[in-house]
């Protein structure tokens, strides 16, 4: 009897779920592990057959030389750079517009709603060369101004701006009543009001821009020119040596120090991520 309800009982039910789950977990984690452990591996021991998991002597050196081949710390602060001022960029353009398409809703919004959102389904690619002219032309080459100001209204503008359109449709429209009764202006409601009740989907936008803008590859690699001036992504290509081809254990450590700013990010976001997403879904 008593073996019987062990059997029944829920932890042991669970167990095929968590064994399922481990598996799929591993699936993602595997590469991140794979790359970690690269990164203080010699180029022979990332080669070798069958795969070492961890290396025979931990090769600091490696992430020494990230900083010495080429001037990767500055670097890294481009890509922070560019990432901070693509998200108060986009915010600025997305938080208004959505307030405006949910609350204010002009003659024509739903259009105008359309019309912003499908910059999203055009590829970068089939723009890049008009884009890049425009950028000559104002003598924006090898600057940050084209990647700002194209990718916050061409790329990460109309997605941050759905997802605070759809979060200010859920607050029940007493709030702006109300406030409209005690002579607060459009500006003063969205900012007192409404912000304070769209952190999370705020949170969402910025860690969705964050994202887009760290991992960059293309418009980076097509404006920019100097090697003080390149991002991260662009940076990691360029770990090679002139006989012996790419060096991957080197690369391997500058990717590893490349993902801790957007993890980084999205920890201290992460509490209103899931929240600031699902809040189209709710009805007030």
């Amino acid at each position: 009897m008593k073996r019987n309800s062990a059997l029944r009982s829920p932890a042991v039910r669970r167990i095929p779920t968590y064994v399922l789950l481990s598996v799929i977990a591993l699936l993602f984690i595997g590469p991140v592990l794979w790359m970690v452990s690269g990164s203080f591996k010699s180029i022979t021991e990332i080669l070798k057959y069958p795969p070492l998991i961890f290396p025979e002597v931990f090769r600091w050196e490696n992430y020494v030389q990230v900083f010495t081949l080429q001037p990767f710390g500055r670097q890294i602060l481009n890509s922070v750079l560019l990432m901070v001022l693509i998200c108060a960029l986009t915010l600025l353009l997305a938080v208004p517009a959505g307030y405006a398409l949910a609350r204010v809703r002009p003659v024509g919004a739903a259009v105008i709603f359309i019309i912003l959102l499908s910059g999203v389904f055009i590829p970068p690619e089939a723009v890049i060369i008009p884009l890049f002219q425009t950028a000559a032309d104002l003598g924006w080459v090898d600057t940050f101004y084209p990647l700002v100001i194209f990718t916050s209204v061409l790329s990460t503008g109309p997605v941050a701006m759905f997802i605070m359109r759809q979060a200010f449709l859920t607050l029940p429209a007493e709030f702006e009543e109300a406030a409209t009764l005690d002579g607060a202006s459009r500006t003063r409601t969205m900012v007192q009001i409404f912000l304070p009740l769209v952190r999370p989907s705020i949170a969402s936008a910025i860690v969705f821009t964050a994202w887009f803008s760290w991992n960059q590859f293309l418009e980076p690699l097509v404006y920019l020119r100097s090697q003080t001036m390149l991002t991260v992504p662009v940076a990691l290509t360029l770990f090679e040596d002139a006989l012996a081809g790419p060096r991957w254990n080197v690369q391997m450590a500058a990717t590893t120090l490349s993902v801790l700013p957007v993890l980084i990010v999205f920890l201290l976001a992460q509490k209103h991520v899931v929240s600031g997403l699902t809040a189209g879904g709710l009805k007030s």
